[in-house]
């Protein structure tokens, strides 16, 4: 025989089922709260192709870091505004900051996935994190360690039989921020004798295009390099476009190929990850909530 049960019981079970599951997430929600949210930190790009290698970083953070909270972040307005209009929306560093404040946080650890320590990662200091203890992650080029190291990675990139090109972004209205990209290509070029590194803007500029232009011309090959996360417009459009202004189109060479960007090279993420271990250690000797890293 089937016993119904009074409106007023199921009223009562359910309640405390609810209530049981509601105190077991709210639980599960203070244990995350209580461990630093990690937010990673991009210029961006509108190129829904190289976009796809965000998915693999984040994965990599995932595996590295489980017991964090992984958000996104993208410094470049202009990239957000353009991608909006395409019904994708991106959030910047104080969207973020917003987001996590409202949910509890208390602690929060930006890990930058800029090239070298510009204007774009000046951003993210700026940001207002009141109320809130926050440390930031070092550029990829945050000293020489990070130079000599880089520029190893690189070298499985590199191809003997032809003229290589590493492919800087560079910065034409600050000079200051190209500082590291001058000194890796000190350390790379005086360890291989068939590599350039030239910046889209800035320095170290395209002068030695020239070099390669003459290298290719032997081995009729020129291989790209991008020093960037994202291989977006720019690797697209001024490196390995057809305009007579092209890279590839000044270079000459009748083979032209271009290597994965950064963001997909395990040992370039290794460095952004020791990074970003730094930072976790220096958020635990913080002595108070709103301390500025």
């Amino acid at each position: 025989m089937t016993t119904k049960l009074l409106p007023s019981l199921m009223v009562l079970i359910m309640s405390n089922i609810v209530g049981n599951h509601t105190t077991a997430m709210s639980a599960e929600r203070k244990d995350a709260v209580e461990r630093p949210a990690i937010v990673l930190v991009a210029f961006g790009t509108s190129n829904a192709e190289a976009r796809k290698v965000f998915d693999h970083i984040d994965a990599a953070a995932r595996k590295r870091f489980p017991q964090h909270e992984i958000h996104w972040a993208f410094t470049s307005a202009f990239i957000r505004a353009k991608l909006k209009n395409q019904g994708i929306e991106l959030k910047s560093p104080d969207e973020v900051v917003q987001q996590l404040r409202q949910a509890g946080q208390q602690r929060v650890v930006f890990q930058s996935l800029h090239v070298a320590p510009g204007q774009e990662y000046e951003e993210i200091r700026q940001v207002d994190t009141s109320g809130l203890q926050t440390a930031v992650g070092g550029a990829l080029l945050a000293d020489a360690d990070d130079i000599r190291a880089v520029a190893a990675a690189l070298k499985s990139e590199i191809q003997q039989d032809a003229a290589n090109v590493v492919v800087c972004h560079g910065n034409e209205s600050h000079p200051k921020f190209n500082r590291q990209l001058i000194a890796i290509a000190g350390v790379i070029e005086a360890r291989h004798d068939n590599v350039v590194v030239c910046s889209i803007n800035g320095q170290p500029g395209t002068d030695k295009l020239a070099d390669a232009k003459r290298e290719a011309a032997t081995s009729g090959r020129v291989n790209f390099i991008p020093l960037m996360v994202v291989a977006g417009v720019h690797v697209a459009e001024d490196i390995l476009g057809d305009d007579v202004g092209s890279w590839k189109s000044i270079v000459g060479a009748k083979v032209a190929t271009c290597t994965k960007p950064l963001g997909y090279n395990d040992q370039v993420l290794a460095v952004y990850f020791e990074h970003l271990d730094e930072a976790l250690a220096t958020l635990k000797t913080q002595p108070q909530t709103g301390d500025r890293p």
